[in-house]
């Protein structure tokens, strides 16, 4: 495989970490990212990962037995009423799993106070040697790629990165061309999927949302330019499918991964022909 390929959990998001780790390793991934934290309006996980107990105590002994790895953790937002943006145990169980980066969105409306919180997190996260990703959405605080490189250069931290999440990237007008504006070594991982034709207008936030969480496409089932996007990135960096869908979504979770890993895998097969 040219490039590492990895199973974000929204798209098997009914999955506890534990059936996440064994669902990928079946279908043949070797990472995997991991939501710890949920936004309050999706209201999962349904299970607490972030403090000792049988949850972690069993993610940790599934990822030693697979050897799957972490790539990332998720989900972190900064959002005005809620100062404290990093729950407890969040940078230390994503350092014991093994992570590489944790993500996290801005829902603050005042950019400085996005960028205070963003370097505060950088802080926090170093420590650990975790990598800050920075992902953008047209309907968040950091609306679009030049956008985050903005605020991830004011930032002045080594440890930040910008994740690109296919669908926030063409939704917020993103074009692969865009990428090499950017200092390729923001880029430390990108996030996949495909999505329709039918777009949500730039200013109608619950449908894009909506799409984000329930509406995505496998690569080869939407519109998007998606080898040009994988070409435009900096070659080696992992490639994490992110594509949950509420059509598919009464599969088994072992069915939707093997779905996700034969269409990344052939994306990047075409790629590379």
């Amino acid at each position: 495989m040219p490039r590492p390929i990895s199973l974000a959990h929204l798209t098997v998001l009914d999955t506890t970490p534990p059936e996440l780790i064994t669902v990928a390793d079946a279908a043949g991934f070797r990472t995997v990212g991991i939501r710890l934290t949920a936004t309050p309006s999706v209201g999962v996980p349904p299970y607490d990962v972030l403090h000792e107990g049988p949850m972690l105590r069993e993610t940790v002994r599934r990822l030693k037995d697979t050897g799957v790895s972490v790539l990332d953790t998720e989900f972190l937002r900064f959002e005005p009423e809620r100062p404290i943006g990093v729950p407890e145990g969040f940078l230390e169980v994503s350092a014991r799993l093994g992570a590489k980066h944790v993500l996290v969105m801005s829902a603050e409306p005042e950019e400085a106070r996005t960028l205070e919180r963003f370097g505060e997190l950088c802080d926090r996260a170093a420590p650990y040697g975790l990598t800050v990703g920075l992902e953008f959405a047209v309907y968040t605080g950091v609306r679009t790629l030049a956008h985050a490189a903005q605020m991830v250069a004011r930032s002045k931290r080594t440890n930040t990165s910008i994740v690109v999440d296919a669908l926030h990237f063409s939704r917020s007008g993103g074009w692969p061309a865009d990428i090499g504006q950017v200092d390729p070594a923001l880029f430390r991982y990108a996030q996949i999927c495909d999505a329709s034709v039918d777009m949500p207008g730039p200013t109608d936030t619950p449908n894009l949302i909506r799409e984000a969480r329930t509406g995505r496409l496998l690569p080869g089932e939407g519109v998007l330019p998606l080898a040009e996007l994988v070409a435009a990135l900096p070659a080696g960096i992992p490639l994490a499918i992110e594509a949950p869908s509420r059509a598919t979504a009464d599969l088994p979770a072992l069915e939707r991964a093997q779905r996700a890993y034969r269409a990344l895998s052939a994306l990047i097969g075409a790629g590379s022909a």
